[in-house]
């Protein structure tokens, strides 16, 4: 009798781990699934995972940058202070990012909240450089919003808007990519002045960064 019983508790409990490693396997699958239906649906690919799908596209065309001659040197020029993208219903205030320590001690930048942020120390619009912004493409956990929930859909030759105190800045989309978390170097400082866009993505999977980059345009 007792024998039976154990029995059937190992039967209950082998089962039990079956349905746990079904259900395990069934969520990795999802969740790649995802990552993979988005950058289909978005023309990208993330790069290091496998399970990623290039969608061929059209090499970006050229947009030529201001002469770094023309740029005067003794203007200091203020922050922005607000961005749109009207291809992706995109209008939001700008604010300042700064480092601040976590949990851990270590050095991470804060998080815009229902806005885009400006990191600084990366240069201001009409500046020469890079200018260096970031938004979320979600917040489930935080709820700081997802004013850059559309950014994987900003395809190059669209136009972003960023205004600061007294000037309207205009630039059009060139290039746009996945990297690793790890990859910094999009953030360093340029010899000619570029927007910088970042997010994470796939959206809800967050495992890596969307890039996209802008030249200014020249006025007239």
């Amino acid at each position: 009798m007792i024998t039976s019983a154990a029995n059937s508790l190992t039967r209950a409990f082998a089962n039990l781990l079956i349905a746990v490693g079904v259900a395990l396997l069934a969520w990795t699958a999802v969740y790649y699934g995802y990552g993979i239906y988005q950058a289909q649906r978005s023309g990208l690919s993330v790069p290091g995972t496998g399970l990623s799908i290039p969608i061929p596209r059209e090499p970006p065309p050229v947009f030529e940058a201001p002469e770094l001659a023309s740029v005067p040197q003794a203007v200091v020029y203020p922050p922005a202070v607000r961005i749109s993208i009207p291809s992706i219903d995109v209008d939001a205030p700008v604010v300042e990012l700064s480092t601040i320590r976590n949990e851990k001690g270590e050095l991470v930048w804060e998080t815009a909240k229902h806005a885009v942020g400006h990191h600084m120390g990366t240069a201001h619009p009409g500046d020469r450089g890079n200018v260096v912004m970031s938004g979320h493409i979600s917040s489930p956990v935080k709820g700081e919003g997802n004013v850059f929930s559309r950014l994987p859909e900003l395809q190059v030759g669209e136009a972003v808007v960023v205004q600061t105190a007294g000037e309207t800045y205009r630039y059009r989309i060139s290039d746009r990519r996945v990297v690793d978390p790890s990859e910094i170097s999009v953030m360093n400082p340029t010899a000619a002045p570029i927007l910088t866009l970042i997010t994470c993505f796939p959206d809800w999977i967050y495992s890596h960064r969307l890039v996209v980059t802008g030249v200014p345009l020249l006025p007239g």
